[in-house]
């Protein structure tokens, strides 16, 4: 599997829409790894978790053709990680042709707001929607995917945000993002399993989860990344990467490269790409 990070920031951008603090006017000025989008990953140039709202931009400079994507997994219904309103472009006058076939999968509740906004028109939009259950498999083209619970704050309280375990053959990627700790029955569930590599999320940073329990720190993705090494799940040298920035809590990037990848940890930033 190939993963390529679209976006790498927390939901107001990194530098932040409307702020002029420190580290957003020096992400401003420095550029480069500094200036992060809202948080997607695009695997073997066919599967995108999440649809942020900066996902056509990105993807034209990643050289990512969204109409050869086949299949989306959405985590959860926040519109930094589901900006459905892309996908009405699908459809003429705004393709001249037929696209591909395209299956959306994530909660009830995702399930039904496309249903709900796109009614009548799946159709010709060529979507095909598909609702998980938490901890049951699903076999998508080449990929096995398994939901687990995040924790996570939504507005509508029958929503249960997901991470995915994704599967190419012997190949296993954790997808965390974005949920605080994991929940006793997750991490019982984890010990089943082998993986090659692990994508966190650190939105709270230098000040951890204790502010606002339903993101991780930088304290609590080195203590799963130990939690998962001394219980076999994830071998010491495989990728650990880290995403999802908030420039609140979190500083540059070449700081959090100078604090972090001496524990084994890696600093994503837009365009990152790494195979397993």
């Amino acid at each position: 599997m190939k993963i390529v990070f679209l976006g790498t920031a927390s939901a107001e951008g990194y530098p932040a829409s409307f702020c002029l603090c420190n580290r957003c006017s020096s992400a401003r000025e420095k550029g480069g790894k500094n200036l992060r989008a809202r948080s997607s990953i695009c695997i073997d140039s066919e599967l995108l978790v999440d649809l942020p709202p900066e996902v056509y931009l990105r993807s034209l400079e990643l050289g990512i053709e969204l109409g050869r994507i086949r299949y989306i997994l959405i985590t959860h219904s926040h519109e930094d990680h589901f900006y459905f309103h892309e996908l009405r472009l699908r459809r003429w006058p705004f393709v001249n042709g037929e696209v591909e076939k395209l299956r959306i999968l994530g909660s009830d509740v995702v399930a039904r707001l496309l249903r709900k906004y796109f009614r009548g028109e799946l159709r010709n939009l060529r979507i095909r929607i598909t609702a998980l259950k938490p901890f049951k498999e699903i076999k998508v083209g080449a990929y096995k995917i398994v939901p687990i619970p995040a924790v996570h704050s939504v507005k509508n309280r029958y929503e249960t945000p997901l991470n995915y375990i994704i599967r190419r053959e012997d190949r296993t990627l954790l997808y965390a993002c974005d949920s605080g700790p994991y929940s006793e029955d997750v991490l019982e569930f984890l010990k089943k399993l082998k993986l090659d590599a692990v994508i966190v999320e650190a939105t709270m940073g230098i000040e951890g989860s204790h502010l606002w329990p339903y993101h991780m720190g930088f304290r609590e993705a080195l203590a799963f990344r130990k939690w998962l090494v001394e219980n076999d799940i994830i071998d010491g040298s495989a990728p650990f990467v880290l995403t999802h920035f908030s420039h609140i809590t979190c500083p540059l990037h070449e700081e959090m490269v100078r604090k972090l990848e001496p524990y084994g940890v890696t600093i994503a930033y837009d365009g990152y790409a790494f195979e397993i």
